[in-house]
């Protein structure tokens, strides 16, 4: 149940939309399209994202390979529509990252402090906790402002589940966060 009438979040490409618009708060530099993209002269890591629940993915893309990785994806039967691309996070600096609900009996928290991207991370290591456990780790790992946006955010889009990832420095398109926050969506 959502109280505060925030609409959910029911598919990828309805949760891309309003993360570049910044609604779920910090985030990775983002481009649409691999036009977009190219008109930016970003220089450093990307991401190629996807639109596709559970859809590839390819980190760690140099600026200059994107091109050919757009391909690739394309060769792949992957649509352009359905690619948008985010600045690499430097996942040399993670500290913390997971995904957190409101469950039965407060949060749960499904986290790893593997320092490299989320999936991988995941698969490496991987910790489930709930409760006074869950508040405590996420106070100590986030700042207080990233703790406060993320409290909004699971007030605000109560049967969600949010991703995230945090880092011993700030990062984002927000200044003073030391979280970005990947995903919010329903479960």
């Amino acid at each position: 149940m959502n109280n505060n009438k925030t609409k959910p979040v029911l598919t990828k490409v309805d949760f891309v939309r309003r993360y570049q618009r910044g609604q779920f708060g910090n985030r990775a530099p983002t481009w649409d399209n691999l036009s977009q993209f190219l008109l930016s002269d970003y220089k450093g890591l990307v991401h190629i994202r996807n639109r596709v629940a559970g859809g590839m993915t390819w980190y760690n893309v140099p600026a200059d390979l994107v091109v050919a990785h757009w391909r690739l994806a394309l060769s792949m039967n992957y649509y352009p529509r359905q690619l948008y691309i985010s600045a690499m996070c430097p996942t040399e600096r993670t500290v913390f990252q997971g995904e957190v609900r409101r469950g039965l009996c407060g949060l749960d928290l499904h986290y790893t402090t593997v320092r490299r991207p989320m999936r991988e991370a995941l698969s490496e290591e991987e910790h489930n906790v709930s409760g006074i456990i869950a508040i405590s780790l996420l106070r100590y790992y986030l700042c207080s402002n990233s703790y406060e946006w993320l409290s909004y955010l699971l007030d605000a889009y109560q049967d969600h589940v949010i991703e995230f990832t945090t880092l011993d420095t700030n990062w984002g398109t927000v200044s003073g966060y030391n979280t970005v926050f990947w995903e919010c969506r329903a479960y």
